[in-house]
């Protein structure tokens, strides 16, 4: 053992990223968001490896406007500490296994494009997120994860427990079982990548809906997408891309019927430039966004973001001024 113990500690990785940010309704509001996350990947044997990551979560004020897709993807209750990931993961060539604690957002929807802007509804579809209380970030719940490429296609499939948790007691932990309670939930995502581009269409099925009322009814019902990003110009290390995506559910009671998003990013050795703009389809009305952004790269490990969103609801006209400091070890 005093041999191997050497060998196990150098073979582990760890790492993490701090995010930090700063809003403002632009008149009297304002309110300060933080998130850690921690990460370790432990090799087990060849193909073998225990994954791990724990999020925490502070701020200091309540939502400073009232939009419904929520502006700012990692916006949360506070949270001293909660598991997003914890399983075991197997790799082949061409495929990949994990079984234990994940969430949606470590295998879906995000992508190059997608991941520059701020709004939540470019990390999943409010569609689902909207419709079904999944193991979506802060959540997280017991997962088999299975994907597989050849060449430039990706075919993802991932099974959870019907409902996400992020507790430490009994009755609200990631590693509850409860298909007749919470229903169970699956997603199926189809994948092709090259040089220029980035395309997938998925679909999301759960045999319940959670209301706002808590009483989840007794249905099965799909949430299906499409997404693509295209690059139309690229030289001297610069590059411009289109972004299209499109998603809808499938049951006219669910929190969100459609969503749309058109979006155009610029990006060069330090910068990336986007322009977004949302429109989604809830159950009490519809919503309209436009997001600016501008992301500069300081140097590998920091980098800075301000951002500027333009929000309309049937509870009126909203803007908000951020500004998101991230830093990764």
């Amino acid at each position: 053992m005093g041999c191997l113990m050497p060998c196990i500690v150098s073979a582990q990785v760890f790492s993490g990223g701090y995010t930090t940010e700063w809003q403002w309704d632009m008149n009297n509001k304002t309110n300060w968001v933080n998130l850690l996350r921690l990460e370790m990947n432990l090799p087990l044997w060849k193909d073998g490896m225990l994954e791990a990551a724990t999020i925490h979560s502070a701020k200091t004020n309540g939502t400073i406007i009232d939009d419904w897709q929520t502006f700012s993807n990692i916006e949360e209750e506070n949270n001293f500490a909660a598991i997003a990931v914890l399983g075991y993961m197997h790799s082949w060539k061409n495929a990949r296994l994990f079984l234990g604690v994940r969430n949606v957002n470590e295998d879906f929807f995000t992508s190059g494009c997608t991941s520059l802007f701020t709004g939540s509804s470019c990390g999943i579809f409010p569609t689902i997120s909207a419709s079904y209380s999944v193991a979506n970030y802060p959540l997280s719940g017991l997962t088999v994860y299975l994907d597989v490429t050849l060449g430039g296609w990706t075919l993802k499939n991932s099974l959870y427990n019907g409902k996400g948790y992020n507790g430490w007691n009994r009755h609200d932990n990631p590693f509850l079982v409860r298909p007749r309670k919470d229903g169970v939930f699956n997603m199926t995502e189809l994948g092709y990548r090259y040089e220029h581009g980035n395309y997938f269409a998925g679909t999301a099925v759960h045999n319940r809906i959670f209301p706002d009322d808590g009483e989840g009814i007794k249905t099965v019902s799909c949430a299906w997408w499409v997404y693509g990003e295209q690059s139309v110009w690229k030289g001297h290390g610069r590059e411009i891309c289109l972004m299209a995506q499109y998603s809808e559910n499938t049951d006219r009671r669910c929190g969100c019927r459609r969503y749309t998003e058109l979006g155009c990013i610029y990006t060069d050795e330090n910068d990336r430039i986007g322009l977004s703009g949302q429109r989604a389809d809830f159950l009490q009305g519809r919503e309209w966004s436009l997001e600016v952004t501008w992301l500069r790269i300081v140097n590998e490990s920091l980098s800075i973001q301000p951002v500027f969103q333009y929000i309309r609801n049937g509870n009126g006209n909203f803007t908000v001024l951020s500004a998101r400091v991230c830093y990764s070890f």
